[in-house]
């Protein structure tokens, strides 16, 4: 009995993870599952009524041998009491007393008698109850283990039709997802297919516009800078004129041409100036390189010293720290005065 009951322990875990793994149908197993547990705890009141039983007839049994104990306690007493008397009387009743002892000695083998034929019939009845309580035990143990074979039959069966039912359904519902996955596939296609060609459009709009807004706001910026350059440079020390700005030069022969978009200069010295709303790593270097050409697209300023400088309202990451290792003058915006010069000392400037 105890190997089934392992057994079924076994079973149950096998058939939660079943129904942990197919989710449609947990509902209908866990009642089907709750359905059997109550019936195999009706079986089990019941076999706890029967043992109740048997409990009670077992007590039953035990008060009548405990009144039957007391009784013969009462008798003992009262034999002790009787030869106690006969004791006190033994001088003046002596006839008497040989007579109570004759009597007592025949009470006491009927005593013994009566105690020998109570002692019989209480084992018989003990050796009968014994009896019976385990014809109970091997009729309910029976009857019990017919039973959990039967369940453990039924449990299954039904594990076996549950199997059979979800694989259909696991077939069906694949089946179907993947219907629905082409039908998805091929909406998704045709969505992806109209939303690229829309961006697309979006695209060449946005970069119109952008390139629109970069000329515009680039001008603005030059304009703030050559209007303000003069100023910063003479708090710097340098007394510089505007020359102009959007200078263009090319020499088509040797595809070479340069926009200057600031020039300041003075009679010694002259300082084209690149401006940027946002300056990066490359518009740096570009500009670098448009400088290695600039005595020979303005060679005007023959002669003179060339320093350059860059200004941007905003600088890339580490890019004006770079500026000022490739030696040239940095102009970035100052809440003060729109926009200041950094800190340079002219012999540690790059001369072009």
């Amino acid at each position: 009995m105890k190997n089934e009951v392992a057994q079924m322990d076994y079973d149950m875990p096998q058939l939660r993870q079943m129904v942990l793994d197919n989710t449609e149908r947990i509902n209908k197993n866990e009642l089907m599952i709750n359905q059997m547990r109550m019936e195999n705890l009706e079986q089990t009141r019941k076999a706890v009524e029967r043992d109740e039983l048997l409990e009670n007839s077992r007590r039953e049994h035990d008060r009548w041998a405990q009144r039957m104990r007391e009784t013969l306690d009462e008798i003992a007493q009262i034999a002790r009491r009787s030869q106690a008397e006969q004791e006190k009387r033994d001088c003046e009743w002596e006839k008497r007393m040989r007579e109570r002892e004759t009597q007592s000695a025949e009470n006491d083998r009927k005593m013994r008698e009566q105690f020998e034929e109570n002692d019989r019939k209480m084992r018989e009845q003990f050796e009968e109850n014994d009896r019976w309580m385990k014809e109970q035990f091997a009729e309910n143990d029976r009857k019990m283990r017919e039973e959990f074979k039967e369940n453990d039959r039924k449990m299954q069966e039904q594990i076996k039709e549950n199997d059979r039912w979800m694989k259909e359904q696991f077939a069906e519902n694949d089946r179907k997802m993947r219907e629905r996955m082409e039908e998805s596939d091929r909406k998704l296609k045709e969505r992806f297919e109209e939303t690229d060609k829309q961006l697309k459009d979006t695209s060449l709009e946005v970069k119109r516009l952008s390139r629109q807004l970069s000329g515009t706001t680039g001008h603005i910026v030059e304009g703030l800078v050559s209007s303000s350059t003069h100023k910063i440079f003479q708090k710097a020390g340098l007394d510089l004129h505007n020359s102009g700005k959007n200078l263009k030069r090319s020499l088509p022969s040797e595809n070479i041409a340069m926009e200057v978009d600031v020039l300041l200069s003075n009679a010694e010295m002259a300082v084209p100036i690149e401006v940027k709303t946002n300056c990066t790593k490359d518009d740096l270097y570009r500009f670098l390189h448009q400088m290695s050409h600039f005595r020979r697209l303005f060679p005007e300023y023959d002669g003179k010293e060339v320093f350059a400088a860059i200004a941007a309202i905003n600088y890339e990451k580490d890019v004006a720290e770079l500026a000022h290792k490739e030696k040239l003058l940095v102009i970035r915006v100052n809440s003060d005065d729109i926009f200041s010069i950094d800190s340079f000392k002219r012999e540690d400037l790059l001369k072009f």
